[in-house]
């Protein structure tokens, strides 16, 4: 109980230190933490790295001193859920959520990122078992979503993350044969509601990739979705959609799913339309465009909210774009340095923005209104579409082989809590 109760105030009255779910403790990509490196090498800064037994694209979760992830583990066919030591590295416990296959895409069944309070962790796997342990990996609770409301099918394999927001675990399935918004219990795993969100989208332009958002505004909160030719707002008491804004123009071709998560600024809310389409700021309630960038070129990669400036990634074209995100003036669009695409999204901390390719390039930029490069590191490491995380004074970077600890602090003491 001690354990739990010392996690818990750590976590409420740190949160900004920490990163608890898969865009970090803003939902938008950006942390407060300071003090990190801006390159690194095997001998300069890396705190730990620690072998995976598998791949995925989800991203790690930090709160505490402890580590959360999911990984596909090849050989024995399963997808593990992952609890580590922070100060070490050391993996302290592991649980299967599910069997491992192959999906029809690029994405595995450990793409989804977990999310975690700093009492207990969530998992979600891309086909749908979902299951609650404890932060030391006691099972709570487990469901399988696909046996329960239908099979989840998405046409690269899917890879929403649970989302924990005001007291509740929402599940968002978008898929060509069902479209539905859940809310569970976090402590029972017992359902609250199931919300439908009906689309006559049809064949992949049903399907959707995204994690729902928090959307705060004139005191009123939102859950928002983007897909199904779409973008809804949903009440995160009850599911009901409070309104509903339609891409434009509608032409309804066949793939136009959604992958990018759409992040807000004010009453601004940024998403992009799907397949290299434009990116639109919309007023909160829906009713009005503020801007287009018509240029946007985004596919995978989530925008990034960090120090006033909205950064939209240009994957295969191997660019960054920073906006204004009251006008959707174009401040500065760069080539970046590297040889590959980029699909994980990019992260704010530290007046840097952090962004590494599918080959481990990692590229650090200065935040700011001049593209200006502070350092390179190449891991080379294939596949890398999981989030560079910024927590504790520290960075986690995930390769399809390793989890690196990068930092220039030494790792923090052993924690008083009892084991």
């Amino acid at each position: 109980m001690r354990t739990l109760l010392i996690c818990f105030l750590l976590a409420t009255t740190a949160l900004a230190a920490d990163w608890p779910q898969w865009r970090g403790p803003s939902f938008n990509g950006s942390t407060t933490e300071t003090h990190l490196p801006a390159t690194w090498d095997a001998t300069n800064h890396v705190q730990w790295a620690t072998p995976l037994p598998g791949p995925g694209a989800a991203t790690p979760v930090v709160v505490c001193d402890r580590i959360f992830l999911s990984a596909a583990d090849k050989a024995a066919k399963e997808v593990l859920a992952l609890g580590l030591d922070a100060r070490s590295g050391k993996i302290s416990w592991r649980q299967q959520l599910s069997g491992d296959h192959k999906t029809p895409g690029a994405n595995d069944m450990a793409s989804p990122s977990p999310v975690t309070d700093g009492t207990n962790v969530w998992f979600l796997t891309g086909d749908g078992a979902l299951a609650a342990f404890t932060c030391d990996g006691q099972p709570l609770w487990r469901r399988d979503l696909s046996k329960e409301y239908g099979e989840f099918v998405a046409n690269f394999g899917y890879s929403s993350s649970p989302l924990l927001y005001d007291g509740k675990l929402y599940v968002l399935a978008l898929h060509s044969n069902s479209s539905y918004l859940l809310a569970v219990d976090p402590s029972t795993g017992k359902t609250l509601w199931k919300q439908e969100r009906p689309t006559d989208a049809t064949d992949q332009s049903r399907e959707s990739y995204v994690t729902p958002y928090p959307f705060e505004w004139n005191g009123r909160r939102e859950i928002i979705i983007a897909g199904g030719e779409c973008v809804t707002a949903h009440d995160p008491a009850s599911g009901k959609e409070l309104w509903r804004w339609w891409f434009t123009p509608a032409d309804r071709q066949i793939r136009q799913h959604n992958v990018p998560t759409p992040v807000a600024l004010g009453d601004l809310i940024f998403v992009a339309r799907s397949e290299h389409r434009p990116l639109f700021a919309l007023r909160a309630g829906g009713k009005a465009v503020e801007w287009v960038f018509e240029a946007n070129r985004c596919w995978i990669a989530s925008p990034l909210v960090y120090k006033n400036r909205l950064y939209v990634l240009q994957e295969q074209e191997r660019e960054l774009a920073c906006l204004e995100p009251k006008t959707g003036r174009v401040i500065w669009q760069q080539k970046l340095p590297v040889a590959n695409p980029l699909q994980a999204s990019p992260t704010g901390a530290d007046d840097k923005i952090y962004l590494i390719s599918v080959t481990g390039e990692v590229v650090v930029l200065a935040a700011g209104d001049e593209y200006r490069e502070l350092g390179r590191t190449n891991l080379a490491e294939p596949v890398c579409r999981s989030t560079i995380v910024a927590a504790n004074g520290r960075l986690y970077v995930r390769t399809a082989k390793n989890l690196y600890c990068i930092g220039v602090k030494p790792p923090p003491p052993p924690s008083t809590q009892t084991r």
